[in-house]
């Protein structure tokens, strides 16, 4: 009778194991390294970038920038003559009655040139027309010649560049500085002028700078223009200027916002929304989602950290969405202008790293810039190992400023869609940890196991009853 009741107990231990496997939705039976939302309801959650770390350290020297909708509208100017662009002057009768003199010449590393009997002229920073001009008052100043006939023609530009730049053995991009032929030149222009890029290349990054001070644009004290005096707060000169280029309506060379053309019809709406997207914030060793951040801003740590450097010139850092431009959203083939450098993203960024309580600890291959996710690396690594505790996952990233920087994660709310995945950075390394309950966790789950058929095994010391010799 004893060892009668004792089967119908263990019948009842087993079917109330059986119904609470099968009949709820668990992540896990007392194991806690098995993650996972398994829910009907699905969920969205962004995939963060960098983690926002309330500006202790800095992981990009500037902030990047969406596409705007001033970048798709073509600035055309008359070119400004630079150092190294080779020219052509033509004077009038200015040697001999009758005849055109022509003098071929290289502008020089202080931006100026030669001429017979006119001398020295500062070419750098003029255009052809405002040369010509100055030429003409050179001789009237001098005497030589009133109202001469000048004409001059930039043979060889050098200053109508853009660059790109990248791993050199990323494919058959050919990297280097390119001629930037006309003024509604085009980045799918530019990328294909240089061989193309990959078809796995999620964004491109587009470098535009505008130097601040004449010593930083390569001028010289002995300039012909006029410079305007400078505020007596060097701060707030580049204040000013940043917030000048960060409004499309007033960074303008024309002379009145009516001057300047509109923006092709739809190009406004999906480049830079008016309105506020959630941001997710690292805080207390925990993400915190706040609203009403704008999604621009969510990328970056700080600001630059030189003010000395930061007063030679203004950047912008453009990220453009290029799987989505080669997919045909023309509303992100902007405008490249002189000086701009495209940056190539590498395919294979790198190597992260996994430790700890992993099933495959070791180093795996970031296969680019933004590919690998959290999620995806502990897939990759055979997913936790049984004495891992998915709230115990430490993040250690290094930083600009040869540090390093820990971050506890909770991996567990991240495959439970409450907190936000992130992208992993090359020489990441994630350590999953443990906890003092996961030994006895295991120890229990171990000693409950089944066969291939779901019969039971006990250990012979359970229980003399149930292995005693039934026969007498």
């Amino acid at each position: 009778m004893i060892m009668k009741t004792g089967r119908l107990a263990l019948c009842g231990v087993l079917a109330s194991l059986g119904l609470g496997l099968v009949g709820c939705e668990t992540d896990s039976y007392l194991d806690p390294s098995v993650v996972g939302r398994w829910e009907r309801t699905p969920v969205s959650m962004p995939i963060l970038e960098t983690l926002d770390l309330a500006h202790t350290l800095s992981d990009v020297p500037v902030q990047i920038t969406p596409v705007r909708p001033d970048d798709l509208v073509p600035d055309a100017q008359e070119y400004v003559i630079g150092p190294g662009d080779f020219i052509t002057v033509s004077t009038f009768e200015l040697i001999q009655v009758g005849v055109t003199d022509v003098q071929n010449r290289a502008i020089d590393e202080t931006g100026s040139i030669r001429l017979p009997i006119i001398g020295k002229v500062k070419a750098s920073g003029l255009s052809p027309s405002q040369l010509e001009e100055e030429i003409i008052e050179i001789l009237e100043n001098k005497g030589i010649m009133q109202d001469a006939t000048v004409s001059v023609v930039v043979q060889q530009s050098r200053q109508n560049l853009y660059t790109i730049i990248g791993a050199p053995e990323e494919g058959s991009t050919r990297f280097g500085p390119y001629l930037i032929p006309q003024p509604d030149f085009r980045l799918l222009q530019a990328i294909a002028q240089a061989g193309g890029v990959s078809n796995r290349i999620k964004r491109i990054l587009i470098f535009r700078q505008a130097p601040l001070t004449a010593a930083a644009a390569g001028e010289t004290p002995a300039t012909t223009r006029e410079v305007e005096p400078a505020p007596a707060d060097a701060g707030d000169l580049i204040e000013d200027l940043l917030d000048e280029r960060n409004d499309p309506a007033e960074h303008s060379d024309a002379a009145t916002p009516e001057d300047r053309p509109a923006p092709p019809s739809g190009v406004e709406a999906g480049l830079e929304g008016s309105g506020s997207s959630p941001r997710w914030v690292y805080v207390d060793g925990k993400f915190v989602r706040v609203d009403g951040q704008a999604a621009g801003g969510s990328n970056t740590f700080g600001t630059p950290g030189s003010d000395a450097l930061g007063s030679m010139v203004a950047q912008r850092i453009i990220e453009v969405p290029y799987d989505q431009l080669i997919n045909g959203d023309m509303r992100y083939n902007i405008v490249i202008r002189p000086g701009d450098i495209i940056r190539i993203p590498n395919q294979s960024a790198g190597f992260v790293y996994i430790m700890g309580q992993s099933n495959r600890p070791g180093a795996y291959t970031v296969p680019g810039e933004e590919d690998l996710t959290l999620k995806q690396l502990i897939a990759s690594s055979g997913g936790l190992a049984g004495l891992a505790n998915p709230e115990r996952v430490d993040l250690i990233r290094r930083t600009a400023n040869n540090q390093e920087v820990t971050v506890r994660l909770d991996l567990a709310a991240i495959f439970h869609g409450n907190e936000p995945d992130i992208f992993l950075k090359p020489d990441d390394l994630i350590n999953v940890g443990s906890s003092a309950a996961a030994t006895p966790l295991a120890v229990i789950r171990n000693g409950f196991r089944f066969t291939y058929g779901f019969g039971f095994v006990l250990d012979r010391n359970f229980s003399n009853q149930v292995f005693a010799d039934q026969r007498n």
